[in-house]
């Protein structure tokens, strides 16, 4: 049986799904955390351990992981081998759980993994299975496809609510898992409370399984079908002139944007979960009317 886990430290607690995710570990009740930051931060709440660190030091993070039972890293570093000296510091310190920071599509998905923006996510999760192999630590991955409230509020997903307006992404018949940053936070504590059932493995979530297309004829429901704007993408050259990109050393938000798009405008790259862990972490399926009604709420804000 895996030990109970009670100390936790977060790191990147202050982005949009790490803030959820720590609002979840904090409203559980069930933990001592610690947020691990690059600078003061008086907007956490005040039950949190707030320390601050210098992430490019494996010697500090040793110092801040010590005495906790799981580390959750919540960064999306520029720095690729951020993560990989979280893991080291881990082991060091003698910690027995580490989730990654993956919150994406399936690892297992061989094509879709094989776009260079997964690379750096590829080498932790490898890295993981390698110590866990030896002993050294137990690690959990979660899945959730795309964060459905972040996509919808920033048009990251090409449907922008507020102008009526969307691209298909090559069609936009690609069934992919949609999931909430709530049911992220849910997961997270849900891995935690069930250290065995969730050890050494990806867990996969989803709020809703769901079109691109679907989604915007939902919308379309919900916010009247006048003034709408809809297109579609050829995903491919997009993706091309992206990869050029990236090789060339101009990694920007727009060239990993569109390689992860691209991700989720193939079946064989992404598609919807075969199976998720929803059950075991409480999380419920959306109908189509709730949907509908989270895209009001944020088409209003």
């Amino acid at each position: 049986m895996s030990q109970q886990i009670k100390n936790v430290v977060i790191a990147g607690a202050t982005g949009s799904a790490g803030s959820h995710v720590l609002q979840a570990l904090v409203v559980s009740g069930k933990f001592n955390v610690t947020a691990a930051v690059r600078k003061a931060n008086d907007k956490l709440p005040s039950t949190v351990n707030v320390k601050v660190i210098d992430f490019d030091s494996v010697d500090a993070l040793v110092e801040i992981f010590k005495g906790q039972d799981a580390v959750i890293d919540m960064t999306m570093s520029p720095d690729s081998a951020m993560p990989l000296r979280m893991v080291e510091a881990a082991v060091a310190a003698g910690v027995s759980r580490f989730i990654p920071s993956e919150f994406s599509i399936d690892p297992r998905n061989s094509k879709g993994r094989s776009v260079p923006v997964y690379a750096p996510k590829n080498e932790v999760l490898a890295k993981l299975e390698e110590l866990a192999a030896a002993g050294k630590l137990t690690w959990t991955s979660i899945s959730n496809g795309a964060f459905l409230d972040w996509n919808l509020r920033t048009g990251f997903f090409k449907i922008h609510l507020k102008a009526k307006k969307a691209e298909l992404l090559n069609g936009g018949e690609v069934v992919t898992a949609w999931t909430l940053l709530e049911h992220v936070g849910q997961a997270a504590v849900g891995v935690l409370l069930h250290p065995e059932e969730t050890k050494n493995r990806p867990v996969y979530i989803s709020t809703i399984q769901m079109s691109q297309k679907k989604m915007v004829e939902l919308a379309q429901q919900a916010l009247g079908r006048d003034g709408w704007d809809i297109s579609s993408l050829d995903m491919e050259p997009v993706y091309q002139q992206s990869l050029g990109e990236l090789f060339a050393g101009r990694v920007t938000f727009e060239v990993i944007g569109n390689l992860i798009l691209y991700c989720n405008s193939r079946e064989d790259y992404s598609g919807p979960f075969v199976k998720t862990d929803n059950a075991l972490f409480g999380i419920e399926q959306w109908s189509d009317e709730q949907v509908k009604q989270l895209i009001v709420s944020i088409a209003s804000e």
